[in-house]
């Protein structure tokens, strides 16, 4: 009997455990590309940014904008968070450039010492970043292009010592460096970033990652050290080549990429060219991310490329505002806005998902009622890209395409198209009031010096059996042939001038798509093992 009742609640025990059982945040450390936590589990960190800690201290007297409590942070962890990131002053940390109060000096120091310490007892891990600094003897009011040799190292020195007993704690450096006027991949300003020299376009004193690093490590801190890349932490192509050496062996340093729909870098193509190699030999936190259209088209293919790498994120940002700040809640009892529900959707799915990667469609649009953050326009015929002139064939616009002799409806994206996984490029067109019109379609390869080759050609009327007809949407499909060819867009073209086309609706569409991630088979195997667990607990019962 005894060993019965064992048995029982062992099986209780089990039941609860594997389906209720939390992640810790504690013991965040490096190996490899890889963060483990102190059980030695490899850990995913999706979060927010909590903004306000920053400016409110310098703009309102107060350190919060909006609740710092501890209901609040349950709400915080009701959207499947495990992280928050608190951007910091150093005026305010410091006390510097401003008097002592309850918001400045020791005051703001207190204030975000108990918060940091009530997120960590909600298991929440904590990045810290320095987001402004300040300049030539004034406060820090605004985000400068890199951190001053004055009181940086001093603000690094003092967190550091603050916080290097919490292992759920993160250091990062540095918010947004933009030196040396943001330049994207230039030698100079890669060095000022390094260490503070070469910084051609800044009006003060600056340090670079190398010396905030030393500050860290100078307190024998060994948290997670972040750093971001250039041009507002979005251009990464030379990071290895200036990364400062971690004194701690594993080094515990990993990069901080800020990825929006209108940066350069903005598709799967361009990620794996230009951030893949950065995150397959150290850890990436996006630690911003979003969209300033109100919508989340975006940030559900960034989301689906980060799960598929693994690459940790955080979005921007709980404040209630706006969708296009932009911001994920309309107001502080957390009710989502258009973008932020996006973002909360997948947070609860990936969660239903046991942490793993979610399965999507590879199918996206180029086009629709905007160009997509897929594709950059490269027309050299200036069409007006949200025409209202007819009636678009889905949506508010189409495309208004006046094809002049050789002059191009271009969209170049990086190796978006692939063969092996998109079997079509589908359009609509609309022959205005003539009809009619010849036109060619090139599917295109970008070479290195940004020309173009041209890898196939066809006319419309033979894509489509007969000329464009006047006032009426057509569909047109150009298929693929299941090769492993990557192409980089493609372009509309007239041999003469033409009357005005409209184009609409631009899609990609891949030759197989995803079972629902609802109903898959981790879903299955779970209920499976539990039916088990639970028929031999009424048996041992019985």
């Amino acid at each position: 009997m005894k060993i019965k009742f064992s048995l029982i609640f062992f099986i209780c025990f089990l039941i609860k455990n594997i389906y209720s059982r939390e992640q810790t945040t504690h013991g965040l450390h490096i190996k490899g590309n890889t963060i483990y936590n102190s059980d030695d589990e490899i850990i995913m960190l999706r979060g927010v940014n909590r903004p306000g800690t920053e400016y409110m201290c310098v703009q309102n007297a107060q350190v919060f904008d909006g609740p710092c409590d501890s209901e609040h942070i349950e709400l915080l962890r009701s959207w499947k968070l495990n992280a928050i990131r608190v951007p910091l002053n150093e005026d305010c940390w410091l006390g510097n450039h401003g008097n002592e109060a309850l918001w400045y000096g020791n005051g703001y120091r207190d204030t975000i010492k108990s918060y940091v310490e009530m997120l960590c007892d909600h298991n929440l891990a904590v990045i810290l970043d320095l987001h402004w600094s300040s300049k030539n003897g004034l406060q820090a009011k605004a985000q400068i292009p890199m951190p001053n040799n004055i009181s940086s190292v001093d603000f690094w020195k003092s967190v550091a010592r603050d916080f290097k007993d919490n292992s759920r704690v993160i250091f990062d450096l540095y918010n947004e460096p933009y030196p040396n006027d943001n330049a994207y991949n230039d030698d100079d300003a890669w060095q000022c970033w390094k260490d503070g020299t070469q910084c051609t376009n800044q009006d003060y004193g600056t340090v670079g990652m190398q010396q905030l690093l030393e500050a860290v490590r100078s307190t024998g801190a060994t948290n997670i050290i972040l750093m971001s890349g250039i041009q507002y932490a979005s251009s990464f192509l030379k990071f290895f080549d200036y990364m400062p050496r971690d004194t701690l062996s594993p080094q515990q340093i990993a990069a901080s990429l800020h990825a929006y729909e209108f940066n350069q870098c903005k598709s799967k193509g361009c990620w794996d060219i230009e951030i893949k190699p950065i995150f397959d030999q150290i850890p990436m936190i996006a630690t911003e991310t979003g969209q300033k259209d109100c919508q989340h088209d975006f940030l559900k293919d960034f989301l689906q490329y980060c799960d598929d790498n693994g690459v940790h994120y955080l979005a921007w940002s709980w404040l209630v505002g706006d969708c296009n700040v932009p911001s994920l809640i309309e107001n502080y009892e957390g009710d989502p806005t258009t973008f932020g529900q996006g973002y909360k959707n997948h947070l609860e799915r990936l969660a239903k998902n046991n942490g793993r990667p979610l399965q999507f469609s590879d199918t996206f649009d180029i086009y629709n009622d905007k160009i997509t953050h897929w594709a950059d326009d490269w027309s050299t015929s200036k069409p007006v890209i949200n025409s209202s002139e007819v009636i678009p064939c889905e949506g508010k616009f189409s495309i208004k395409f006046n094809p002049i002799k050789e002059k191009s409806l271009h969209f170049m994206c990086y190796g978006c198209i692939q063969t092996n996984v998109h079997k079509q490029l589908e359009f609509w067109i609309h022959g205005g009031e003539m009809g009619s019109q010849d036109l060619n379609l090139q599917i295109l390869h970008k070479k290195p010096d940004h020309t173009n080759e041209v890898k196939q050609t066809y006319s419309v009327e033979q894509l489509n059996g007969k000329p464009i007809a006047a006032n009426t949407w057509t569909k047109i499909i150009v298929p693929f042939d299941d090769s492993d060819e990557v192409f980089d867009g493609f372009w509309l073209k007239a041999n003469e001038d033409q009357p005005t086309v409209y184009v609409d609706k631009i899609t990609v569409r891949a030759r197989k798509e995803p079972a629902d991630n609802d109903n898959n088979t981790s879903k299955l195997i779970f209920n499976l093992f539990t039916i088990i667990l639970i028929s031999i607990l009424s048996v041992l019962i019985i």
